[in-house]
């Protein structure tokens, strides 16, 4: 055969190859919102997998904000160079991580939904802010209008370590199961994290905090924390063993600190700062209003604090409500300001359990209320205990007189020895809280 026509016939064949090839679409799944989706498919082959989560884009008031609702089952980033917005409640599954970076805003949407970020258990948060860069989490009306406590529902932490309210309990709101066999229970890490305008109320003995930890382990890291103006708690534990270093409740309409269902965690360098317009307890300590004595029981160890209560026409408005049976040891506390009592003992069984040692208050300043001591006499009578009055600077400030070293109540204590929460050469707060 001659070699040109051979040749010619070559390049035929080879162009009719490209033009066949050239001409055929791309197909695979084109769904952004899938988990395989391909970007370069121009032609769906019904391949998509579904996530449980979307992520859009939406614009309000000319800014661009990440629409998020669902459920991650898988691992996510909010990224601090984007503003992100949650619909509805949002859920971490098991076995699953959302990291938030330092920085990050994020808002709870204004859309006839209930928003609010739950991690279930075997899940894992890891939001880690830092004093100059906190992570806010705040409601759209922030922006948008006129913010209100209880606009959202805060953050909701699912564990499995132990609780006395059954092996497993729902969480309020239906925002997760939580409690199990696991004490030591790691759900992540939280730092330099501000909750603003959460605790929405659903009805009655239905109600979300700013910060809920439900059957959260001890493996978890919580420091630096405020939950600011909410309609309900501002931070409560059911259960667990969870522990929080440097917290500050701002405001909230209920309770600052609430602990209940055998909570057994430990507490440093805790603030509470009434404000006009709400406030009822400063701390209120249960054990199980059901059964005063299931076990485990709430047990915590708690020092450096600073209560600071406002007189705004509650009369049942208490610095420390110990009740229900609760256990537990607190040193240097401050309590102040509060117009029925600054520390309070109720019921038989919580009398019983200071009477025997194992509800202990010490080494603290407890002065300027309705009534400082109200049927604890054990605690009234205790040496380290004092009335005597303290000047501080709003809640900055602290007294060395009587106070306890918490590094000897175990290795999870940094140093701290004084009365109160927040040295006038140390504030710890300043930068990242309201």
């Amino acid at each position: 055969m001659n070699t040109t026509i051979k040749n010619f016939g070559m390049l035929i064949l080879t162009a009719g190859l490209l033009t066949t090839t050239a001409c055929k679409k791309e197909t695979g799944c084109t769904d952004p919102n899938a988990r395989n989706y391909n970007p370069d498919a121009v032609e769906d082959d019904n391949s998509c997998e579904t996530v449980p989560y979307t992520v859009t884009t939406t614009d309000i008031n000319g800014v661009s904000y990440e629409r998020v609702s669902g459920t991650f089952d898988e691992n996510y980033t909010f990224t601090s160079s984007k503003k992100w917005l949650l619909s509805g409640g949002i859920f971490v599954d098991a076995n699953a991580t959302l990291t938030i970076q330092a920085g990050t805003e994020i808002y709870a949407a204004d859309d006839q939904t209930t928003p609010f970020l739950s991690i279930l258990r075997g899940g894992k948060i890891n939001a880690v802010g830092t004093a100059t860069s906190p992570i806010v989490m705040t409601t759209i009306k922030s922006v948008t209008g006129t913010p209100a406590a209880g606009d959202w529902g805060g953050i909701i932490i699912n564990g499995n370590a132990q609780i006395n309210n059954g092996t497993e309990a729902e969480g309020e709101g239906g925002t997760g199961k939580y409690g199990g066999s696991n004490d030591n229970d790691n759900s992540g890490t939280i730092k330099y994290v501000r909750v603003e305008y959460a605790g929405k109320l659903l009805g009655t003995d239905n109600e979300l905090n700013g910060f809920s930890f439900n059957g959260v382990g001890s493996g978890t890291t919580v420091e630096y924390i405020q939950a600011y103006r909410g309609a309900d708690d501002g931070i409560e534990f059911f259960g667990g063993t969870v522990s929080v270093k440097y917290a500050v409740s701002t405001g909230n309409k209920d309770d600052s600190f609430d602990w209940t269902y055998g909570w057994r965690g430990n507490g440093q360098f805790w603030v509470v700062n009434q404000e006009v317009g709400g406030g009822d307890r400063g701390i209120e300590a249960d054990n199980n209003g059901n059964d005063n004595t299931l076990s485990p029981y709430s047990n915590p160890t708690i020092t450096n604090v600073t209560l600071i209560g406002i007189d705004d026409g509650d009369a049942s408005n208490t610095g420390m409500r110990l009740r229900e049976g609760t256990k537990g040891t607190i040193h240097n506390a401050i309590v102040t300001g509060f117009p029925s009592s600054g520390v309070r003992v109720s019921d038989a069984q919580t009398t019983t359990n200071m009477t025997n040692g194992e509800l202990a208050l010490k080494n603290s300043n407890v002065f300027t209320n309705g009534t400082n001591f109200r049927d604890c006499a054990t605690f009234s009578g205790d040496m380290t205990n004092s009335t005597t009055i303290l000047t501080l600077t709003g809640y900055v400030g602290t007294s060395t007189t009587n106070a306890a070293d918490p590094t000897t109540l175990g290795s999870w204590f940094s140093p701290g020895t004084f009365v109160g929460a927040v040295e006038s050469t140390n504030d710890w707060t300043a930068g990242w809280t309201k």
